[in-house]
């Protein structure tokens, strides 16, 4: 063999191992920017989740919601109306329940879109726990079937196809 055919077997192998680490390089900032999807995504529904509990916890800031709602010619939604009408609750208790149950969802949505992530185990108690609540819980499921219109659809799909089993 000689220098001529050395030379070019090195430029061939330098070459390859030049494409092979484009290519890893290119699955490392897909996984990247995957994972900062995903950090945004988990971040604004547990911001948004912290929200919607602090608002069901202040009882102030519900009166204030319900008496200014009400002055400007709002009306409850759907579910705090069945819950006032059929349960009895006040228009401040009723809109507690609905936060309440909203800053839930928002803690479900933020496992739901990554449950290929978790174990068989994890998944299979996150998927009983989703059947008994929308499924078995009067005050959830209620919740879920007035609102679900206004839901991401990928969550309510995934909840849908749970509770159809």
């Amino acid at each position: 063999m000689n220098w001529d055919a050395i030379g070019a077997l090195g430029e061939v192998l330098g070459s390859i191992a030049v494409f092979l680490t484009l290519g890893y390089l290119a699955v490392q900032v897909r996984n990247a920017r995957e994972q900062v999807r995903h950090s945004i995504s988990q971040n604004s529904t547990g911001g948004n989740r912290d929200l919607f509990l602090a608002r069901a916890m202040d009882e102030r800031l519900i009166g204030l919601n319900v008496r200014a709602n009400t002055a400007l010619g709002g009306t409850p939604t759907a579910f705090e109306t069945t819950l006032i009408e059929q349960v009895g609750l006040t228009p401040e208790e009723a809109a507690a329940m609905y936060w309440e149950q909203m800053a839930w969802w928002q803690q479900r949505l933020q496992i739901i879109p990554y449950l290929e992530q978790r174990s068989k185990d994890e998944r299979a108690g996150f998927d009983f726990a989703v059947r008994r609540i929308y499924g078995g819980t009067p005050v959830s499921r209620l919740w879920y079937e007035c609102n679900k219109a206004t839901l991401r659809p990928d969550a309510v799909h995934y909840v849908d196809t749970l509770l159809a089993q």
